[in-house]
């Protein structure tokens, strides 16, 4: 698997345009090219394209073809589909809808988008009553059949999350919760140890902080259909072919300008609407707030944008 990795990595860094990601040619040219979306710098302007093209950068998705799960059809009629939905204005008392993650120089997206989909179901579902963060850290960790911070699978996660169960933590150096992040941003992608005990101070044991899941399902395709599940059920997690110029996103409906693909990230779809005439979906990223607007993004709905359609993933909390 390993040299499989390295193998496609090596042949994709041969074929990519030699664009410097970072420089402000580039960005000035995304921008002059159409006026949708606004490119800037979100990273320091000395970040290598290395950085980006590798798993241990921001990506994280290594595909499972042969993962069938359960699709699900909902029954409904298009005029109740809104034209504008934000799951944070629908569910104002699920604190878990407005925090945006940080995955650090980690490839673990395929964690972070999973536990913040679950945080967030796990309130909505329960009208308010269960407010848990769970953490990414407990996941990344401890699935081995998961994925590292090489990348993951997304439905392995949420598999781990019925089976095994997954404890309470928060963002690095946030002492939150029985285990919070520690993939250090500076430590160059290393995976954390899977500890099975809380931080020490925490008041719950591992095994009693433990929560689990009861279901996991892909969304059958159709754009109504994804809609029905995200206001009915709460944010569900896509997986997307990332470009070069997505990494200069700023504001506005996001759609590929310029650059090759630098690989797969998984994020989580909290609503949508349209600007400027154009439909979009609204997304929670983990690259931190500094990131896009506010550490979310729009992107183009409707047209399989970047992949963004394909693979829309969901798990039901076991209340």
């Amino acid at each position: 698997m390993h040299i499989l990795i390295v193998f496609l990595l090596a042949s994709i860094s041969v074929s990519r345009a030699e664009i410097d990601i970072q420089s402000q040619d580039f960005i000035d040219s995304i921008n002059q090219k159409q006026s949708h979306w606004v490119a800037r710098r979100n990273f320091p302007e000395n970040t290598s394209n290395e950085f980006f093209y590798t798993l241990n950068g921001f990506l994280g998705l290594h595909p499972d073809p042969n993962y069938k799960p359960e699709k699900v059809i909902h029954n409904f009629n298009l005029e109740d589909i809104p034209k504008t939905f934000d799951a944070r204005t629908k569910w104002p008392n699920c604190e878990s809808l407005n925090r945006i993650r940080d995955q650090g120089s980690c490839g673990s997206c395929w964690a972070f988008a999973a536990v913040e989909s679950m945080s967030d179901r796990i309130c909505i579902q329960s009208s308010g009553a269960q407010k848990f963060f769970f953490s990414a850290e407990d996941l990344l960790s401890c699935c081995t059949t998961c994925g590292s911070c090489a990348g993951g699978y997304m439905m392995a996660a949420f598999d781990f999350y019925i089976n095994e169960g997954l404890v309470s933590g928060g963002d690095l150096n946030s002492n939150e919760g029985c285990r919070p992040y520690t993939a250090d941003p500076h430590d160059n992608g290393k995976t954390p140890s899977c500890t099975k005990s809380c931080r020490s101070g925490y008041p719950t044991s591992y095994s009693s902080d433990k929560h689990y899941g009861s279901k996991d399902y892909i969304i059958d395709a159709g754009i109504s259909n994804i809609q029905y599940e995200i206001m009915t059920n709460g944010p569900i997690i896509v997986n997307f072919k990332v470009y070069q110029d997505f990494y200069n996103y700023g504001s506005g409906v996001y759609h590929h300008v310029s650059g090759d693909s630098t690989g797969y990230h998984v994020v989580k779809i909290v609503g949508w609407g349209t600007e400027q005439g154009l439909d979009y979906w609204l997304i929670a990223n983990s690259w931190s707030k500094s990131w896009g607007e506010n550490g979310f993004f729009k992107i183009l709905r409707g047209q399989n944008e970047c992949g963004i359609e394909n693979n829309p993933y969901a798990v039901s909390p076991k209340l």
